[in-house]
């Protein structure tokens, strides 16, 4: 399926953010949640928007910081609600006091859950002091033993590092059941998907022969859509759709 992140329209509400996917024909909706957005964590307001225009929540994005095993467990109460298959979690940033949620309880989560398939999302490799990682627990073979699935932020991806997309795919491999749609270039990130340096065209047709069933979903920066003009923003969506469908071709 080929979601909308909400994120890639931050500014506009949840209403306005359904009808701009439904008059792009996308599969369904990516709620990425965000402490200063309340609606995007008002469960009851969201099925609302999904019945009234016919958009599934297939999807949800966790916080990116501060995430304990009380909010692991609203999070997950919230896909059963909305029915979304996946959840994606990012691994904890060194900065936060609670880290044990992630290595320790999320896996139990996924055990009790086992109608969700609960992924952890590739972080950027940045540290402190050239020498500190940012994110505890956050390679690759990592996040990948944690539930066993991952999501693939390309944006995430530092080819400078040593690790490219095309390395990332192959070490993540068969846990990828997300994957953060975007471009991105030595200094710009969250583009068109096009836009920027990326491979994306041989990870989508990689992606399509290998019979990945999982989902896509479009992650960008508001900007790249054009944000504030209506019809370029349908223009923008239906591009990148468009880009989408053109690589990955479903067997």
């Amino acid at each position: 399926m080929f979601l909308l992140s909400t994120s890639s329209l931050r500014g506009y509400g949840l209403h306005r953010i359904f009808s701009f996917a439904r008059d792009a024909q996308y599969d369904g909706i990516c709620l990425d949640l965000n402490p200063l957005d309340f609606d995007t964590e008002n469960t009851e307001y969201i099925a609302i928007l999904s019945k009234e225009f016919n958009m599934p929540v297939v999807s949800i994005t966790a916080y990116e910081r501060r995430i304990t095993p009380k909010i692991a467990d609203r999070i997950i109460e919230m896909a059963k609600t909305l029915e979304s298959k996946v959840v994606s979690f990012y691994p904890p940033h060194r900065l936060d006091k609670d880290g044990e949620w992630f290595s320790e309880y999320l896996p139990k989560v996924q055990q009790h859950n086992k109608d969700i398939d609960i992924a952890i999302i590739n972080v950027e490799p940045k540290t402190f002091l050239f020498l500190i990682p940012e994110y505890k627990d956050a390679t690759l073979p990592l996040i990948k033993k944690i539930t066993g699935k991952t999501s693939l932020n390309i944006s995430n991806i530092d080819p400078e590092s040593g690790t490219d997309l095309i390395r990332t795919f192959s070490l993540l491999g068969n846990s990828i059941y997300n994957v953060y749609l975007s471009d991105k270039t030595a200094n710009k990130e969250e583009l068109l998907p096009g836009k920027g340096d990326m491979p994306l065209e041989s990870l989508l047709i990689k992606l399509s022969d290998g019979g990945y069933k999982g989902n896509f979903t479009l992650k960008v920066a508001p900007k790249e859509l054009l944000v504030g003009d209506d019809a370029n923003v349908l223009k923008k969506l239906e591009e990148a759709k468009d880009f989408f469908q053109k690589h990955f071709i479903k067997k």
